[in-house]
């Protein structure tokens, strides 16, 4: 019997009291989007030395969440790796999802969202040389790339192996040309390298199979589908790979920056002011304890302790783009000859401010109430009793196979 999907019923509690908290955080989202857009964007926090603030971190952050979940559904229909297939519709749908809710971050940081026809008049037409200019190209062919590789894997269309290869290459692509958005600042030295786009894409990979394996997890074990401990292990090893990889990438970054005379980026990012994010973030919740996990004889073979290092993962990658946003545009601009006074001559700063902190919950919020529409709406989560979903290592118990093999309640 080969493997089949179905929703879930979505008629329970919990389920409804779920939509309905997430829908109420949305909509204080869009309120305290309506303040800022009446008051001004000095409700954020940004300035004139930090220009970005939260919401083009979680931007970049949800750009990479989207490239990497691919990686798993590019192991189902690319590689033709059957054992994934439980989770491959998932990780096309979160993918989609997660890169909606980065444009409604780019569109929400514009502060006039009802202008942006004037990047395609005038920005497009007149400046293809511009990184934002090429990739909005890149984001907009991307949405579309995914709309069309979910409808062919809902479908089970043979479109799906034509689609699949184009939509990953072009994931790769979105995700280099938004590291080069930011590597190709020469002025802002703790961004400026080389190895950003490579460095991006790799961080792109990593957090987007550990949320993929997280998110799935969840919503397996919530959906009372059975579980292939398995399948968790085997992906556990794959992001061993992906962080040791991408911690190379980092260390070679980094010592390139410590090479020349002029290393003061690279010390503000390490010492100053900001370092907490480098060292408690990046590299410990990002590289160290993820690792430890997944390398342990123990924990990283039981999927309770994979799913822990794949929340601690997640976490820290947004530590990196965090460390990309915040120490990168608060040290101090300097040129010579002379000195400028003022803001530019001084390290920047960025208050938390509670209308983008709302609007940032928001928006996360909006993602997790399409997520949870689409598991009621979309046939995403394996049938119990399907061929390959489960095997030996399942967690599944009796009842839950009973009740998946109803729908589910969930």
């Amino acid at each position: 019997m080969q493997l089949s999907f179905t929703p879930i019923k979505g008629t329970s509690r919990k389920y409804k009291v779920l939509v309905a908290v997430l829908a109420v955080l949305a909509l204080t989202g869009i309120v305290a989007y309506m303040v800022s857009y009446l008051e001004g964007l000095r409700l954020w926090g940004i300035n004139n030395s930090v220009s970005w603030g939260q919401l083009i971190t979680v931007d970049i952050f949800f750009i990479g969440l989207s490239a990497g979940s691919l990686v798993v559904s590019s192991l189902v229909y690319v590689f033709g790796q059957e054992r994934y297939k439980p989770i491959g519709r998932m990780a096309v749908f979160m993918g989609l999802l997660l890169m909606i809710g980065a444009m409604v971050c780019v569109l929400t940081d514009l502060g006039r969202p009802e202008k942006m026809w004037r990047l395609f008049m005038y920005g497009y037409l007149s400046n293809m040389k511009s990184m934002f200019a090429v990739n909005g190209i890149f984001y907009a062919g991307y949405i579309g790339l995914l709309v069309a590789y979910l409808a062919a894997a809902l479908a089970n269309s043979k479109l799906t192996k034509v689609i699949a290869p184009v939509a990953v290459l072009w994931a790769i692509l979105v995700h280099m040309g938004t590291g080069a958005i930011f590597g190709f600042i020469e002025t802002r030295g703790i961004m400026y390298s080389p190895l950003k786009p490579v460095e991006f894409i790799s961080a792109a990979f990593a957090s987007g199979l550990a949320l993929v394996m997280l998110l799935s997890y969840v919503t397996l074990k919530l959906g009372k589908r059975p579980i292939s401990k398995d399948m968790y292990v085997s992906l556990g090893r794959m992001l061993i790979v992906l962080i040791i990889v991408l911690v190379v990438l980092v260390v070679t970054d980094k010592l390139t920056h410590f090479y020349p005379p002029a290393r003061e980026s690279v010390l503000f990012l390490t010492q100053g002011p900001w370092s907490w994010i480098f060292w408690g973030m990046q590299v410990t919740l990002g590289y160290v304890i993820p690792l430890i996990i997944l390398c342990h004889p123990k924990w990283g073979k039981t999927v309770k302790g994979i799913m822990i290092a794949c929340l601690i993962c997640v976490i820290g990658i947004f530590g990196e783009r965090m460390g990309i946003i915040f120490p990168g545009l608060s040290q101090p601009l300097q040129y010579y000859p002379g000195e400028i006074e003022g803001v530019w001559g001084v390290r920047g700063g960025f208050p938390i401010m509670p209308a983008e902190t709302l609007m940032t919950v928001g928006i996360f919020s909006l993602l997790g109430l399409m997520y949870v529409l689409g598991l009621k709406f979309l046939q995403l989560l394996p049938t119990a009793g399907s061929e390959g979903t489960a095997d030996e290592g399942s967690e599944a118990t009796a009842e839950q196979k009973a009740l998946a093999a109803e729908g589910g309640t969930t």
